[in-house]
């Protein structure tokens, strides 16, 4: 993804399954995920400009779409362990 898209480790880590709109093939950056020494930390980017909006090929869509599949299946199987991030690379 971060090749195709151009995103940053942090976007990527922080992207949320609402924050893609399959239609209009595109995602929204508004958030990061980061390692501190006080554990994961999900915030705003560092600035204004990294908020934006991204376009994505049909083949991120189709990667995407499975992974929502696979995604599903572990939810189910894990249940409350789970938990309701709802964050795309979990």
């Amino acid at each position: 993804m971060a090749i195709y898209t151009g995103m940053r480790r942090g976007e990527i880590l922080g992207l949320r399954w609402g924050d893609i709109d399959f239609e209009k093939k595109e995602l929204k950056v508004i958030q990061t995920a980061n390692w501190t020494r006080d554990g994961l930390v999900i915030q705003r980017p560092k600035t204004n400009d990294s908020i934006r909006r991204v376009k994505l090929f049909q083949n991120i869509i189709d990667d995407l779409k499975n992974a929502t599949n696979k995604s599903r299946i572990i939810k189910k199987e894990y249940g409350k362990l789970f938990g309701e991030n709802h964050l795309v690379c979990c």
